[in-house]
């Protein structure tokens, strides 16, 4: 069994209305390809989401919004175990979501380090779930994503690229079908 860290926003969901940030916690749609490619880890893999949620702390969001927002994201990804979310700038705080709890995990050795592109939330999650960057693979769209994996020595997937690939791993080949 492997863990599989997976950014959130742009990775797997996108705001439904077009906007730039979700406007209201279900304001989300799975983006195209990732249920497929997610759905490729669910047996051997734990899937855990890492997102930094900076909404909470400019106060486009609040922090219950927040935890609803996650918790419907894990309603859209059955697969997903818990999504750990980083609600301020200077990366202190840091709260665990499963689909009927939240856990604070501010007061740990990573506060100050949860916010992307550090690597606290990445190796918050390795310690609970008692993996290592050996054997873990975390996948996002954006150069802090990158920077965090690099920090801790977990290997790094594009999203684009991890979507792609799983794609093409269904669909048949034309000249086969024919």
């Amino acid at each position: 069994m492997s863990l599989l860290l997976i950014d959130m926003d742009g990775t797997l969901r996108e705001p439904l209305s077009g906007q730039q940030y979700f406007q209201h916690p279900k304001d989300q749609r799975i983006i195209e390809g990732a249920q497929i490619a997610i759905g490729a880890y669910k047996d051997d893999w734990i899937i855990v989401g890492i997102t930094n949620q900076g909404g909470v702390a400019a106060g486009h969001k609040s922090m219950q919004e927040c935890i609803e927002e996650q918790q419907y994201t894990l309603e859209l990804f059955p697969e997903l175990r818990e999504i750990y979310f980083c609600p301020d700038f200077e990366g202190k705080k840091c709260f665990r979501v499963t689909r009927h709890n939240v856990y604070n995990h501010s007061q740990t050795k990573w506060s100050g380090q949860y916010r992307k592109p550090r690597s606290g939330m990445l190796q918050l999650a390795m310690v609970r779930h008692k993996h290592t960057p050996q054997n873990s693979l975390y996948v996002g769209d954006r150069p802090e994503d990158e920077q965090a994996a690099q920090r801790v020595g977990v290997p790094f997937q594009w999203a684009w690229d991890w979507i792609e690939q799983h794609q093409e791993a269904i669909v048949p080949n034309l000249t086969e079908v024919q």
